[in-house]
């Protein structure tokens, strides 16, 4: 089936004006921290004063960004690797669905909108956040149930003292959110975003016929019980929709998406040093899509269940972390797809009917311990135990994990850090795509890295070198459309390379950073060994941030990566009875080839003009400057006769990321 990914190209060639109000911040420098941070791979993007090695929301509001995304945001650090397109990333070397993504200490299930389309947006829009870090290896045991990656955000606190309205729309959403005060003992927040995709499809002349559609709903409410209790209610909902070329038998697309989540949270602290975390949680997800009229992939999940987190500082020395889960899940499948041989025209029908439910418990324990002033280690485990899985089959896993932090000058930080990740496959992620019908045993990474960090002034660098090594895997992501993908199974995989992060004030108007990542990975089955989807050699991202005057900023990009794994696609073709012509696809050898390098120049130009009560923020960009076509993939194609409909050719087309994508936008912030 065809990718619509030309209809992103129609809507971003398109000079939109947006209107977004949010409320903007000063520009505030960064500060360093007395403790030693032990966690490696560790960024963070944070609403305030930060460590240095951090983005504030403001810093992401300047980049140029399709719609100021805050997974996109990830995408600029060395070591993540991501499309133009989507919205989901990988890192160093690992799967997409390797990236843990939490949202106010739950972890969310698939939180992307128009998942037909690769994930292109994610489900928590950048006016909620107040924090996010993104954890790339070594994590702590407090993060678990994921094997590469953490994208933990935390939501902004709701306006206590009046009543706000922020409305807007901007690149492809519109929003409001309101929030308040409740009473003089907490406020409220809610949110609610609508994607406008298929109104803009409706004025603009496309020859195929595409609606996709989607929407989410955030709400929060805070309230203070007491001076040490306080109560957090937390919903999200996201919905999609998305029916392409309905009347086309063999290339049509009839699917809708329900995420929702909620969660209550109760914290009481102990004094000053002792805290305790209480969650209530439940949410469903469902799944309806047909295609082809006939290969139908009908998912309905529901989970519920409680956890207790306690938080200890000992002494001024031990933060000690502990936490208990216990999560129910029920899940039905209803698969009926017919997939395509490799190297012939035929079609293997894969089948499964799951009608299943179980439990989980998931417990914790860590101690980072600052054993002197130049030196701290985090110590702790994760245990996970599933009801449901294969009766032969070891039904727990237990995963140790140490991390250690040496700080021999002021200005100088060495880490290090080994562990054993645990991917439990649970009801919810059962690779039926792959024929798989039952749970077994979790997937595995370890982790081994090493790295250091030096800041002086205001300047930092940082490099970082990792090994992971990843068995019992089965299955991956799917993403839909159009690409050449050989869903290969491997049994064992690993990635090594390492990570460059430096920048640098060279004024208070003049901030330089620079990222490279050098990165090797392979995966096997059987006695095959072939390189990774997502093995990229070299990555290069280059930026200049500018004041160039008082209400005028400047932010230039360049970004360059080698290109990824391909497999070689041919056509030939074949001659009918009727005396038709058919084409066939010819693939080569798995991952064989590479696509060609991807190189963008991306610049933003920003204007911040303060009224009384009021500022009005217009911004200019434009993505891939000098329009350099950067390829995605290569698709098969069949070239129709306009008056027959008679297959005339075979051919293999290029399928290209952005071209360049001008955009206009407004912010006004009350």
């Amino acid at each position: 089936m065809s990718t619509p990914k030309f209809l992103i190209f129609h809507i971003l060639l398109f000079f939109i004006p947006s209107f977004l109000w949010v409320h903007a911040q000063e520009v505030q420098k960064p500060i360093e921290l007395e403790k030693i941070v032990v966690t490696p791979g560790r960024f963070t993007i944070y609403d305030g004063a930060t460590p240095q090695i951090s983005l504030s929301k403001q810093e992401i509001e300047r980049f140029p960004l399709i719609d100021n995304d805050i997974m996109r945001s990830g995408h600029v650090f060395p070591g993540v690797i991501a499309s133009d397109y989507s919205a989901r990333f990988s890192v160093r070397g690992g799967e997409k669905d390797g990236i843990s993504v939490r949202l106010d200490g739950m972890e969310l299930y698939n939180p992307y909108h128009l998942q037909d389309f690769g994930g292109a947006v994610s489900l928590v829009g950048l006016g909620l956040i107040q924090r996010s870090d993104l954890l790339m290896g070594g994590f702590p045991a407090e993060y678990g149930q994921k094997m590469s990656g953490v994208f933990d955000i935390s939501t902004k606190t709701p306006n206590t003292e009046n009543v706000s309205a922020n409305f807007g729309i901007d690149f492809i959403n519109a929003t409001a959110m309101v929030e308040g005060p409740l009473t003089e003992k907490g406020g409220w927040l809610l949110s609610a975003r609508r994607g406008y995709v298929d109104l803009i499809l409706a004025l603009m002349d496309v020859d195929e016929k595409y609606k996709p559609q989607y929407a989410d709903v955030y709400g929060k409410l805070v309230y203070h019980l007491t001076d040490a209790d306080t109560v957090t209610l937390n919903g999200l909902y996201g919905w999609d929709k998305n029916r392409i070329r309905i009347e086309d038998v063999d290339n049509n697309l009839d699917s809708q998406y329900d995420n929702s989540t909620a969660w209550l949270k109760w914290q009481h602290t102990f004094g000053t040093s002792h805290l305790t975390d209480f969650y209530l949680f439940a949410g469903t997800s469902n799944q309806q899509r047909t295609t082809r009229e006939t290969d139908i992939d009908n998912r309905d999940f529901r989970f519920v269940g409680t956890k207790l987190e306690y938080t200890a500082n000992i002494l001024k020395r031990h933060t000690i972390r502990s936490g208990v889960e216990l999560r129910w899940l029920t899940a039905q499948y209803d698969y009926d797809v017919s997939e395509r041989v490799e190297g012939v025209n035929q079609y293997n029908q894969i089948l499964a009917e799951i009608d299943d439910s179980g439990s989980d418990i998931k417990l914790f324990l860590q101690d980072e311990w600052q054993i002197h002033p130049k030196l701290a280690i985090n110590l702790g485990g994760r245990y996970v135990v599933q009801n449901y899985r294969e009766p032969d089959v070891q039904n727990y896993e237990i995963g140790p994990r140490v991390a250690i932090a040496v700080r021999p000058k002021k200005n100088l930080v060495f880490r290090g850090a080994w562990g054993i990740y645990y991917q439990p496959v649970d009801l919810m992620s059962v690779p039926v795509e792959d024929g798989i019908q039952t749970v077994g045993l979790a997937e595995q990474s370890t982790h081994y890295i090493l790295g250091g960090e030096y800041s002086r002034s205001n300047f930092l660098i940082k490099l970082e070198g990792y090994y992971k090594k990843f068995d019992n895997l089965v299955g991956r992501l799917r993403e839909f459309g159009r690409q050449t993908q050989i869903f290969s199974s491997p049994e064992s995989a690993d990635a090594k390379g390492f990570d460059i992060f430096a920048t640098q004030a060279v004024s208070s108007r003049l901030t330089w950073g620079l990222g490279y990542a050098c990165g090797f990975a392979e995966e096997t089955s059987g006695n095959t060994t072939i390189f990774r989807q997502y093995d990229r050699r070299h990555s290069i991202f280059l930026s200049s941030s500018q004041q160039i005057a008082s209400t005028w900023h400047l932010y230039v990009s360049w970004r360059f990566h080698t290109g990824e794994p391909r497999t070689p696609l041919d056509t030939e073709e074949v001659l009918l009875p009727d005396g038709d012509i058919g084409c066939n696809r010819k693939f080569g050898k798995t991952h064989s080839d590479r696509l060609p390098p991807y190189h963008s120049l991306d610049f933003r130009l920003t204007k911040r003009s303060p009224y009384k009560r009021w500022t009005l923020t217009w911004y200019f960009q434009i993505l891939n400057l000098y329009n350099h076509t950067n390829v995605d993939q290569y698709a098969f194609s069949e070239v129709l006769d306009e008056k027959t409909n008679v297959i005339v050719e075979c051919a293999i087309e290029e399928e290209p990321l952005f071209p360049i994508v001008p955009t206009l936008g407004m912010t006004i912030t009350f």
